[in-house]
């Protein structure tokens, strides 16, 4: 009842009870941080990346409704910093770097993937969308990640994903992790190998398997 109460503000550009619903359902515990990130906020930004792709709703309107998804992952920032800390000493932690290629606007989706892998323990610098070449490179020799994790909506910039890929392989080695999601990758996860990945996430517990295996040593899929 209440993520329809949720979507039904979403769909009526009512921000502030929106907010106010998924956050009120957080803090007297009526849904958990990872439950209010998978059963809320992802299905709600799926379904409006959808119609915008079908063009069945007003561009603006889905950025409007992408502000309060973006408005209440922000908002859960501190909690998910603070449950990571607890699994910040495990075994096979990562420092990892996530964001989306050039041309690649659509941003949420990674930013949550990019909280999960927080709540696994890991040290995560988020870039954001669109992304430059130029400045990736920075950061790759800047940061040393030991993981690259990429998200790709576009089925049309695959092409920009495979480049980046080879030139993360050229910077940071051939041991570096490659981490891919998005919708680009749903219907054809074939393409994750074909292009260089070695990981596909799109929910919580698929980042918990992964830290899982690095656990333990385990790479690839």
């Amino acid at each position: 009842m209440l993520y329809e109460k949720f979507v039904e503000c979403l769909e009526n550009d009512d921000k502030p009870n929106a907010v106010r619903i998924a956050l009120d359902a957080l803090e007297t515990g009526k849904v958990g941080l990872v439950e209010l990130y998978t059963e809320w906020l992802t299905p709600a930004q799926n379904k409006m990346e959808l119609e915008e792709r079908r063009e069945s709703v007003a561009i603006w309107k889905e950025h409007f409704r992408t502000s309060v998804v973006r408005t209440v992952i922000e908002y859960c920032y501190p909690r998910v910093v603070n449950d990571g800390l607890q699994n910040s000493d495990k075994k096979g932690r990562k420092k990892i770097l996530i964001f989306c290629p050039a041309e690649e606007y659509h941003d949420v989706g990674a930013r949550m993937i990019a909280d999960f892998f927080t709540l696994c323990g890991h040290q995560v610098y988020f870039l954001g969308a669109n992304t430059p070449p130029e400045a990736l490179l920075q950061a790759m020799v800047r940061l040393q990640p030991a993981v690259i994790a990429m998200g790709v909506s576009n089925y049309f910039n695959l092409v920009v994903a495979k480049r980046t890929i080879e030139d993360v392989r050229k910077i940071l080695g051939k041991d570096t992790s490659i981490v891919l999601g998005g919708a680009a990758f749903k219907e054809n996860l074939a393409v994750i190998k074909e292009i260089g990945g070695d990981f596909y996430v799109d929910s919580y517990n698929a980042v918990a398997r992964i830290t899982e295996g690095w656990e333990i040593d385990e790479t690839g899929i």
